[in-house]
């Protein structure tokens, strides 16, 4: 009995969001934040591609490598150059439910990473080690990311060009814009031209 109580709670947590539940949070999060839906959900199509427990950082190839080998069933883990740092690894570790994730990014927020975290893969500068447990959930993640676009939009004069970029860079000043390019990209194919 406790192995299939144990399988019937596992099972929840591994499922706990539907690909419904992730859309009624961008169209939530969208309206109470004043952000277009549709801008929310190429963001995060773009950053997660709907996976609400992923995670990525970037680091050296040493420790990408040492990652790599961290991999389980329950925890699938990608490395790959940084395309615009070659010098840079990008590991992204895919856990299988809300419980690995949570207990990973606490890991490495505690040994010193910079992480991006769930659905519009949110940075842990935009969050404290006490909001770590709400983190993968839609509504908390999406609803910080909105307030980092609206951050982004104010202080880029409401350029959304500017914006876009800022909301995957920062506030430093890009000399090209390849996030905003491959966001047009994904906006225009879901949903036709922005302008």
């Amino acid at each position: 009995m406790k192995k299939l109580l144990f399988l019937f709670v596992f099972s929840v947590q591994m499922f706990a969001y539907t690909p419904n539940d992730i859309l009624n949070s961008i169209n939530f999060v969208a309206q109470k934040e004043g952000v277009k839906p549709e801008i929310l959900y190429t963001i995060v199509k773009i950053e997660s591609d709907f996976n609400p427990f992923v995670i990525s950082f970037l680091t050296n190839k040493a420790n990408a490598d040492h990652f790599a080998k961290l991999q389980t069933p329950n925890i699938i883990i990608k490395t790959s150059v940084y395309s615009l740092n070659r010098a840079k690894w990008v590991v992204t570790i895919y856990p299988i439910n809300e419980a690995y994730a949570t207990a990973i990014a606490k890991n490495l927020i505690d040994s010193g990473f910079n992480i991006d975290v769930g659905l519009g893969q949110l940075n842990s500068v935009n969050f404290g080690a006490n909001e770590i447990p709400f983190a993968f959930n839609p509504v908390f993640n999406l609803t910080k990311c909105a307030k980092v676009l609206r951050k982004c939009y104010n202080a880029k004069n409401k350029n959304i060009k500017d914006t876009i970029e800022c909301y995957n860079y920062g506030m430093r000043k890009r000399k090209s814009n390849p996030y905003y390019n491959k966001f047009y990209k994904n906006y225009e194919s879901f949903f036709g031209s922005p302008y």
